[in-house]
């Protein structure tokens, strides 16, 4: 005869304890990996400015594309709405974390008022793309375009500088 486990006994002792700990231990790992620390030297903070302006344009560049691609009815809304919401969380997050980090010197106080604006410009015209886009509304795609093209042209330059 098949035993089974009575009903007041767990058949899995230990295992609420055991995911209590992995979600605590996970919370933990987010929060901290969201921290950015101090940048002790100016090189670093370039760096991070480098590394900054190389993810927006990436996430600029997928909003150019996705506004292409609507305007040529070649992809389903839903495809293009995931696409625009996945790049606009990207510059977001990236803007953020630029944001956090403090400059070291007056020099790159003056690289931080060059491209924290480009950051909002950025994110601000992924947004609209993403309204726009969800509207299905050609005219506001075709002006979010130009201005996530004209961030491009500033991204780049910007890009250039810190070479």
């Amino acid at each position: 005869m098949l035993s089974h486990p009575s009903p007041s006994r767990d058949p899995y002792p230990g295992r609420p304890r055991r995911i209590t700990a992995v979600v605590a231990s996970w919370l933990v790992l987010v929060l901290v990996s969201g921290c950015t620390g101090p940048t002790p030297t100016e090189s670093l903070y370039r760096d991070a400015a480098e590394q900054t302006v190389t993810a927006l344009l990436s996430a600029v560049g997928t909003g150019i594309m996705l506004s292409e691609i609507h305007r040529r009815d070649m992809a389903f809304s839903p495809y293009t709405e995931t696409t625009i919401e996945d790049a606009e969380d990207a510059a977001r997050s990236v803007n953020d974390t630029f944001g956090t980090r403090q400059p070291p010197t007056p020099r790159a106080r003056s690289l931080r008022s060059e491209l924290a604006p480009l950051c909002d410009s950025a994110v601000n015209a992924l947004s609209d793309l993403r309204i726009a886009l969800r509207e299905d509304d050609g005219a506001a795609v075709r002006t979010a375009e130009r201005s996530l093209r004209s961030v491009a042209v500033d991204l780049t330059e910007l890009q250039d500088e810190l070479s």
